[in-house]
Protein backbone atom coordinates (compact mmCIF):
# COMPACT_ATOMS: atom_id res chain seq x y z
CA UNK A 1 0.00 0.00 0.00
CA UNK A 2 1.47 3.35 -1.01
CA UNK A 3 0.94 6.38 1.18
CA UNK A 4 1.30 10.06 0.32
CA UNK A 5 4.68 11.74 0.61
CA UNK A 6 5.62 13.11 4.02
CA UNK A 7 7.73 16.26 4.13
CA UNK A 8 8.87 18.46 6.96
CA UNK A 9 10.32 21.93 7.23
CA UNK A 10 13.52 22.56 9.19
CA UNK A 11 13.26 22.62 12.99
CA UNK A 12 15.06 25.25 15.03
CA UNK A 13 17.49 24.09 17.68
CA UNK A 14 19.56 26.38 19.90
CA UNK A 15 23.33 26.54 19.35
CA UNK A 16 23.31 24.01 16.50
CA UNK A 17 23.63 24.50 12.76
CA UNK A 18 23.99 22.47 9.61
CA UNK A 19 23.27 22.69 5.93
CA UNK A 20 20.69 21.26 3.58
CA UNK A 21 19.64 22.43 0.12
CA UNK A 22 22.47 24.98 0.30
CA UNK A 23 20.76 26.95 3.04
CA UNK A 24 21.37 27.37 6.78
CA UNK A 25 19.12 25.38 9.09
CA UNK A 26 19.44 24.03 12.60
CA UNK A 27 18.92 20.36 13.28
CA UNK A 28 19.81 17.66 15.74
CA UNK A 29 18.59 14.21 14.84
CA UNK A 30 16.94 12.33 17.73
CA UNK A 31 17.20 15.18 20.23
CA UNK A 32 15.39 18.53 20.34
CA UNK A 33 15.04 21.34 22.88
CA UNK A 34 12.23 23.77 22.27
CA UNK A 35 13.11 27.45 22.72
CA UNK A 36 9.89 28.10 24.65
CA UNK A 37 10.31 25.10 26.94
CA UNK A 38 11.61 25.25 30.48
CA UNK A 39 13.38 22.02 31.31
CA UNK A 40 11.39 19.98 33.80
CA UNK A 41 8.04 21.60 32.98
CA UNK A 42 7.55 20.14 29.53
CA UNK A 43 4.16 18.51 28.88
CA UNK A 44 6.08 15.72 27.17
CA UNK A 45 7.40 14.70 30.58
CA UNK A 46 3.93 14.46 32.11
CA UNK A 47 3.40 10.80 31.39
CA UNK A 48 2.47 7.67 33.29
CA UNK A 49 4.15 5.48 30.67
CA UNK A 50 7.25 3.73 32.08
CA UNK A 51 10.44 5.49 31.00
CA UNK A 52 13.01 2.99 29.76
CA UNK A 53 16.76 3.49 30.26
CA UNK A 54 18.58 4.28 27.03
CA UNK A 55 21.64 2.23 26.08
CA UNK A 56 24.72 4.20 25.11
CA UNK A 57 28.06 3.51 23.42
CA UNK A 58 29.27 0.77 23.32
CA UNK A 59 26.64 -1.71 24.52
CA UNK A 60 26.71 -4.95 22.55
CA UNK A 61 23.02 -4.71 21.62
CA UNK A 62 23.70 -1.49 19.70
CA UNK A 63 26.18 -3.25 17.40
CA UNK A 64 23.99 -6.25 16.60
CA UNK A 65 21.72 -6.74 13.62
CA UNK A 66 18.19 -6.63 14.99
CA UNK A 67 15.65 -9.42 14.47
CA UNK A 68 12.61 -9.02 12.24
CA UNK A 69 9.26 -8.73 13.99
CA UNK A 70 7.19 -11.75 12.92
CA UNK A 71 3.86 -11.19 14.67
CA UNK A 72 1.84 -8.81 16.77
CA UNK A 73 1.59 -9.30 20.52
CA UNK A 74 0.64 -7.49 23.69
CA UNK A 75 4.35 -7.28 24.53
CA UNK A 76 5.10 -5.60 21.19
CA UNK A 77 2.35 -3.01 21.63
CA UNK A 78 3.50 -2.31 25.18
CA UNK A 79 7.07 -1.85 23.95
CA UNK A 80 5.92 0.59 21.25
CA UNK A 81 3.98 2.63 23.81
CA UNK A 82 6.89 2.68 26.25
CA UNK A 83 9.37 3.62 23.51
CA UNK A 84 7.23 6.60 22.47
CA UNK A 85 7.04 7.74 26.08
CA UNK A 86 10.79 7.27 26.55
CA UNK A 87 11.56 9.18 23.33
CA UNK A 88 9.38 12.11 24.37
CA UNK A 89 10.81 12.17 27.89
CA UNK A 90 14.28 12.60 26.35
CA UNK A 91 13.02 15.25 23.90
CA UNK A 92 13.78 12.82 21.11
CA UNK A 93 12.80 12.79 17.45
CA UNK A 94 13.39 9.05 17.05
CA UNK A 95 14.25 5.95 19.02
CA UNK A 96 15.14 2.40 17.93
CA UNK A 97 14.26 -0.70 19.95
CA UNK A 98 17.88 -1.70 20.50
CA UNK A 99 18.47 1.70 22.10
CA UNK A 100 16.30 0.44 24.97
CA UNK A 101 17.90 -3.01 24.95
CA UNK A 102 15.46 -4.88 22.69
CA UNK A 103 17.04 -6.33 19.55
CA UNK A 104 14.00 -5.91 17.30
CA UNK A 105 13.64 -4.17 13.92
CA UNK A 106 11.39 -1.48 15.36
CA UNK A 107 11.70 2.28 15.59
CA UNK A 108 9.43 5.15 16.58
CA UNK A 109 9.57 8.73 15.31
CA UNK A 110 7.86 11.87 16.61
CA UNK A 111 8.21 15.15 14.69
CA UNK A 112 5.59 17.18 16.56
CA UNK A 113 8.18 19.92 17.15
CA UNK A 114 8.66 20.36 13.39
CA UNK A 115 6.69 23.30 11.92
CA UNK A 116 3.83 21.98 9.83
CA UNK A 117 3.84 18.56 11.51
CA UNK A 118 2.47 19.44 14.94
CA UNK A 119 -0.75 17.50 14.38
CA UNK A 120 0.87 14.32 13.09
CA UNK A 121 0.79 11.17 15.17
CA UNK A 122 3.96 9.35 16.10
CA UNK A 123 5.28 7.18 13.30
CA UNK A 124 5.96 3.52 14.05
CA UNK A 125 8.18 1.62 11.62
CA UNK A 126 8.46 -2.16 11.99
CA UNK A 127 10.96 -4.04 9.78
CA UNK A 128 11.75 -0.87 7.78
CA UNK A 129 13.80 -1.04 4.58
CA UNK A 130 14.84 1.66 2.11
CA UNK A 131 13.45 1.20 -1.40
CA UNK A 132 15.33 4.03 -3.05
CA UNK A 133 17.39 7.18 -2.50
CA UNK A 134 18.04 10.40 -4.38
CA UNK A 135 20.20 13.50 -3.98
CA UNK A 136 22.47 14.42 -1.10
CA UNK A 137 22.26 16.61 1.99
CA UNK A 138 24.39 17.49 4.99
CA UNK A 139 22.92 17.64 8.49
CA UNK A 140 24.52 17.93 11.89
CA UNK A 141 23.39 14.77 13.66
CA UNK A 142 23.32 13.74 17.28
CA UNK A 143 22.00 10.67 19.07
CA UNK A 144 20.40 9.76 22.38
CA UNK A 145 22.88 6.86 22.57
CA UNK A 146 25.82 9.22 21.99
CA UNK A 147 25.00 12.16 24.29
CA UNK A 148 27.10 15.24 23.74
CA UNK A 149 28.38 14.22 20.30
CA UNK A 150 27.29 16.07 17.15
CA UNK A 151 28.83 15.83 13.70
CA UNK A 152 27.88 16.78 10.15
CA UNK A 153 26.88 13.69 8.18
CA UNK A 154 26.18 13.29 4.45
CA UNK A 155 23.09 11.24 3.56
CA UNK A 156 20.63 10.96 0.67
CA UNK A 157 18.20 13.89 0.62
CA UNK A 158 15.15 11.90 -0.45
CA UNK A 159 14.21 8.31 0.25
CA UNK A 160 11.58 5.68 -0.30
CA UNK A 161 10.91 3.33 2.59
CA UNK A 162 8.61 0.38 3.20
CA UNK A 163 7.65 -0.93 6.62
CA UNK A 164 4.88 -2.34 8.76
CA UNK A 165 2.92 0.10 10.89
CA UNK A 166 2.01 -0.55 14.53
CA UNK A 167 -0.88 -2.74 13.35
CA UNK A 168 1.53 -4.71 11.12
CA UNK A 169 -0.04 -3.33 7.95
CA UNK A 170 2.28 -2.83 4.98
CA UNK A 171 3.10 0.79 4.21
CA UNK A 172 5.35 2.48 1.65
CA UNK A 173 6.13 6.20 1.69
CA UNK A 174 8.52 8.74 0.22
CA UNK A 175 10.20 11.24 2.53
CA UNK A 176 12.58 14.17 2.38
CA UNK A 177 14.17 16.79 4.66
CA UNK A 178 14.14 16.02 8.38
CA UNK A 179 11.87 12.97 8.13
CA UNK A 180 14.16 11.31 5.58
CA UNK A 181 17.13 12.07 7.80
CA UNK A 182 15.59 10.64 10.97
CA UNK A 183 14.34 7.50 9.20
CA UNK A 184 17.82 6.78 7.81
CA UNK A 185 19.43 7.42 11.19
CA UNK A 186 17.04 5.03 12.93
CA UNK A 187 17.34 2.31 10.28
CA UNK A 188 21.11 2.47 10.78
CA UNK A 189 20.55 1.69 14.47
CA UNK A 190 18.59 -1.42 13.51
CA UNK A 191 21.62 -2.62 11.53
CA UNK A 192 24.02 -2.00 14.41
CA UNK A 193 25.39 1.26 13.04
CA UNK A 194 26.05 4.63 14.69
CA UNK A 195 26.08 7.89 12.74
CA UNK A 196 29.72 8.36 13.78
CA UNK A 197 30.59 5.34 11.62
CA UNK A 198 30.39 7.74 8.66
CA UNK A 199 33.20 9.90 10.04
CA UNK A 200 36.77 9.82 8.79
CA UNK A 201 39.31 7.86 10.89
CA UNK A 202 40.85 11.16 11.98
CA UNK A 203 37.57 12.67 13.20
CA UNK A 204 36.69 9.42 14.93
CA UNK A 205 40.05 9.39 16.70
CA UNK A 206 39.26 12.79 18.20
CA UNK A 207 36.12 11.32 19.76
CA UNK A 208 37.86 8.29 21.30
CA UNK A 209 38.40 9.81 24.77
CA UNK A 210 34.76 10.87 25.04
CA UNK A 211 33.55 7.51 23.72
CA UNK A 212 35.76 5.68 26.19
CA UNK A 213 34.29 7.63 29.11
CA UNK A 214 30.80 7.02 27.76
CA UNK A 215 31.36 3.27 27.59
CA UNK A 216 32.30 3.32 31.28
CA UNK A 217 29.10 5.15 32.18
CA UNK A 218 30.85 8.46 32.82
CA UNK A 219 28.14 10.51 31.06
CA UNK A 220 25.62 12.96 32.45
CA UNK A 221 22.20 13.28 30.83
CA UNK A 222 18.76 14.44 31.90
CA UNK A 223 17.22 11.11 30.88
CA UNK A 224 17.87 7.66 32.38
CA UNK A 225 20.69 5.55 30.95
CA UNK A 226 21.35 1.82 31.13
CA UNK A 227 24.38 0.92 33.27
CA UNK A 228 27.62 0.18 31.39
CA UNK A 229 28.47 -3.39 30.53
CA UNK A 230 30.77 -5.02 33.15
CA UNK A 231 33.79 -5.32 30.86
CA UNK A 232 33.70 -1.54 30.28
CA UNK A 233 33.73 -0.50 33.92
CA UNK A 234 36.95 0.87 35.29
CA UNK A 235 38.48 -1.62 37.78
CA UNK A 236 39.18 -0.40 41.27
CA UNK A 237 42.86 -0.04 42.02
CA UNK A 238 44.19 -2.44 44.62
CA UNK A 239 46.15 -1.15 47.59
CA UNK A 240 49.55 -2.78 47.78
CA UNK A 241 50.62 -3.68 51.31
CA UNK A 242 54.18 -4.16 52.46
CA UNK A 243 55.00 -7.48 54.10
CA UNK A 244 54.45 -7.29 57.86
CA UNK A 245 51.76 -4.62 57.68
Amino acid sequence: MRQRTFSAAPIAIRHLSCRIDNGPVAHLVERVVRNDEVRGSSPLRSTTVPILPIFTFDHTVLRQETSQVEQDSADLQKLIKNMIGTMRNADGLGLAANQVGRSLALTVIDLKHVPGMEDRDSLVLINPALTGTEGESVFEEGCLSLPGIREEIVRPAEIGVKFLDRNLKEVEIEADKILARVIQHEIDHLHGKYFIDYLSPFKLSLLRPKLSRMSRGETDTDYPLAPPEPHHTKPKSKVKRLRGM
